[in-house]
């Protein structure tokens, strides 16, 4: 059964499902324009929230007759833009779940989230369409290119779902292991929208959105699409991040709002100097903590204020530091609307105000559970609250301040030693544009200390008088006592600095560190 559209914001509740955000436009701002879909040499593309519901509406068909049923899951892995964005909602239109793929991902990664999701079809885009033949087996296959075109007759809307149906299954980046599915249903995401669009990103129908980070992660699916297309605003997609090229953008497009991660913010900050963004209001930093030097960079040459705001794949934005709440640079605010956060010992109890512990996390922005592993959905919520795997703490204002990923902490010698603290001092050091921090192995001390330095362009830090300058700033015991100079650190699709594979180089001996002091 479809229903029509309906000139109201969706609830929580709407039969619909996630696809109403989007029906829900079309009806309410049929000739607003939704989208501007930018793949430079190529023309912009542009399409307003009535072209856009019928080009899903189409792509809904064209899945119907390649065998697409209601509770069906299909794969989508192809690069942002107008094709992508028909197709997400196309496949909501259908009643299925989309099984988002990053572009990065290796063919034995496609297969593995194919096989485990069981899905029925997947969606590509030209520049993956042979790694897609090599894994889909007999899978139904189409093209995003032309899937929501005209020639195809449109039902009258999406299909009626479950409320409390998998409207997404998402996997985890796989920074720390070998990835899950999980569960994001159409409840989970209509309510999210509204809780951060309504109460604290505060979009306008004349809010204009810079589209960098990819759809198919969580935040940027999040943010750059059910926000803004839950406001009414416009979203200028991007197919791939350049830095000097997006920064013209958001001045030629008049941007309004950045949502990105740190190392975007890190290569915006390392340009020459030039004119900022005129028309920013301010941007959102999520994904992993921003040092404050990287931040002050950043925000000196986009022109506008850079908060912070924290979630993960299994519950997104569980808290936001956004305007007009005072700015605490190094927190990432307070609970968002429908949120609730708490700090944990080891034994699940909570902690007073300002003791270090485990994030956990309950609200409406919480996945239903892993994919077909009821193990590790009792571990990660078994009482209910997600055990988020970072350490943190909670100030007496109710603010959220991130330490680290416990996984990524190093107990060197019996002491805590919390690579972010030291990451966020020596990035402040005019050499450095890039630092992570890292532990190995050692006998002595059960761990050591790593640190690894990207310069900023045209420098060439010494790293022993860089050491002596961190000692001004860094205790003995977490101090580093190996060193690199890298080109580049090694990024997750979504942008995250690996460190599970700068472990590994530093292992087998394709990073070489030099000890000092």
């Amino acid at each position: 059964m479809t229903r029509d559209v309906p000139q109201e914001a969706p609830r929580s509740d709407d039969p619909r499902g996630v696809g109403a955000l989007l029906a829900s436009a079309a009806g309410r701002w049929p000739e607003r324009l939704a989208l501007r879909s930018v793949r430079s040499p190529n023309p912009a593309r542009d399409a307003t929230y009535a072209e856009l519901h019928d080009r899903a509406l189409r792509a809904a068909t064209r899945l119907r007759a390649a065998g697409v049923r209601p509770g069906d899951r299909v794969a989508l892995v192809a690069e942002n833009g107008l094709d992508v964005v028909s197709a997400w909602f196309g496949i909501t239109y259908a009643g299925a779940t989309v099984v988002p793929i990053l572009i990065l991902s290796a063919a034995s990664e496609i297969a593995v989230r194919l096989d485990h999701s069981g899905c029925r079809a997947i969606l590509f885009d030209a520049e993956r369409s042979r790694i897609v033949a090599r894994v889909a087996g007999d899978r139904a296959r189409l093209p995003v290119e032309g899937l929501g075109d005209a020639g195809v007759p449109t039902a009258a809307g999406p299909e009626e779902t479950d409320a409390d149906a998998g409207a997404m299954i998402l996997y985890t980046s796989g920074t720390t292991g070998h990835p899950k599915g999980a569960v994001i249903s159409h409840r989970t995401l209509l309510a999210h929208a509204e809780g951060i669009g309504e109460h604290a990103l505060r979009l306008t129908r004349d809010d204009r959105v810079l589209g960098v980070l990819p759809l198919a992660h969580s935040y940027g699916l999040r943010m750059v699409l059910l926000a803004t297309f839950r406001a009414g605003c416009r979203a200028i997609l991007v197919r791939r991040f350049d830095a000097a090229a997006t920064l013209e953008l958001a001045r030629t497009e008049a941007i309004t709002w950045i949502p990105a991660v740190p190392t975007m913010f890190s290569a915006w900050g390392a340009l020459p100097h030039g004119p900022g963004v005129e028309s920013l209001r301010w941007c959102l930093s999520a994904g992993s903590p921003l040092a404050p030097e990287i931040l002050h960079r950043a925000e000196g040459r986009l022109g506008a204020e850079i908060r912070q705001g924290y979630g993960m794949t299994e519950a997104t934005f569980s808290t936001i530091n956004a305007p007009p709440d005072e700015r605490v640079i190094d927190s990432v605010g307070r609970p968002a609307h429908g949120v609730e956060v708490r700090i944990t010992d080891s034994c699940g109890n909570e902690v007073p105000a300002g003791e270090t512990g485990e994030v956990r996390v309950r609200g409406r922005n919480l996945m239903t559970g892993y994919l077909d592993d009821a193990e590790a959905t009792r571990e990660a919520l078994g009482d209910g609250w997600m055990r988020t795997g970072d350490l943190g703490r909670l100030d007496t204002e109710g603010r959220l301040y991130v330490v680290d990923r416990l996984k990524d902490m190093i107990i060197r010698g019996g002491y805590n030693v919390y690579p972010s603290e030291l990451e966020a001092v020596l990035a402040e050091h005019p050499d450095v544009r890039e630092v992570a921090v890292v532990g190995r192995p050692d006998d002595h001390f059960g761990e050591e200390i790593v640190a690894l330095i990207v310069p900023n362009p045209g420098r060439t830090p010494d790293l022993a008088t860089l050491r002596a300058w961190a000692t001004e700033h860094v205790a003995r015991n977490k101090m580093p006592r190996e060193w690199a100079v890298l080109e580049s650190l090694p990024l997750g699709p979504s942008r995250k600095v690996l460190k599970r594979e700068l472990r590994h180089r530093i292992d087998d001996g394709r990073i070489t560190t030099e000890r000092i002091g």
